[in-house]
């Protein structure tokens, strides 16, 4: 498989930045109503029974402790259109973000005009551009497995932390039932995919992750990481901790949709089911 530049990556995400868009979530992308997009995020986010926060909670509030950003500094890596951002600046001292996606910096930009403690930019995560030791918490939610170079990006947020400093990270895990069923064998075998790129496992996951939900191509890039690859990659990182999630939905969807047993499961036992088999890394690091 070709390497793929970062120069592609960035523009794929500046055509299609990831707003949650499509059939799958009854949104269709409109540039000129950017309310409406973050409004239609906040929806998409919320959702009841969430594994990753309570109702009324700030996002992913099960796993990071906001009120210990009071007075600190920290730096948001792919913001996309600043959901986590947007949690962040309550909290922070100051705010910093980097994107690749021209879209994205427009769009949040425009969310947080009024907001003095956050400051965005076009950066790439393979070169942070601040010194080192300048972070108290970094955070990357579903960006950096679509790096060009991945290890790059982990040095580099090893060495803008300061020491003692904490990271949190959502990778893509390789596993469980939306990895193994919907990917390789309803969409690779069922459907020919894989055959259509010569069974090339790496480039046919390539080609089904992070569509959009709609008729365009997937990510150029899209690593999916085992527990062993991530110990390697974090060895450098004083403490470090790979906890399995994802969404709460992986269980509901076809074939396991179709099963009696699934549908009486109650949210506890669909919530343990996606706590070993989940498509996501939530990844915990202190320097």
């Amino acid at each position: 498989m070709k390497n793929i530049k970062e120069s592609e990556i960035a523009k794929f995400w500046t055509d299609n930045p990831m707003i949650f868009q499509g059939k799958e979530y009854g949104y269709k992308l409109n540039l000129n109503n950017p309310d409406e997009i973050f409004k239609n995020m906040e929806r998409i986010h919320r959702r009841k029974n969430s594994l990753h926060q309570k109702d009324g909670e700030p996002f992913l509030s099960k796993f990071i402790n906001y009120k210990n950003l009071k007075g600190k500094t920290v730096l948001d890596i792919g913001f996309g259109i600043g959901w986590l951002t947007n949690e962040l600046q309550k909290k922070a001292k100051k705010v910093y973000g980097i994107e690749l996606s021209k879209t994205s910096l427009k769009l949040s930009n425009y969310r947080f005009r009024n907001c003095k403690n956050v400051s965005l930019k076009i950066a790439s995560a393979e070169k942070i551009p601040f010194k080192n030791n300048f972070f108290d918490f970094i955070i990357s939610y579903g960006v950096l497995h679509h790096a060009e170079n991945d290890n790059n990006c982990f040095n580099e947020i090893h060495r803008v932390l300061k020491p003692a400093g904490k990271c949190f990270l959502m990778l893509y895990r390789k596993g469980g039932p939306k990895y193994w069923w919907s990917k390789l064998f309803r969409q690779g075998i069922l459907k020919g995919s894989l055959y259509k790129h010569n069974f090339n496992i790496e480039k046919f996951i390539h080609s089904v992750t992070d569509t959009h939900g709609l008729v365009t191509k997937g990510a150029p890039l899209s690593r999916h990481y085992t527990r062993k690859q991530l110990k390697k990659k974090f060895s450098n990182f004083k403490k470090s901790r790979f906890i399995i999630t994802g969404n709460a939905d992986e269980w509901k969807k076809k074939p396991f949709e179709r099963l009696p047993l699934t549908n009486l499961l109650g949210n506890k036992i669909l919530h343990w089911l996606v706590g070993i088999s989940g498509a996501y890394w939530f990844i915990k690091l202190q320097k």
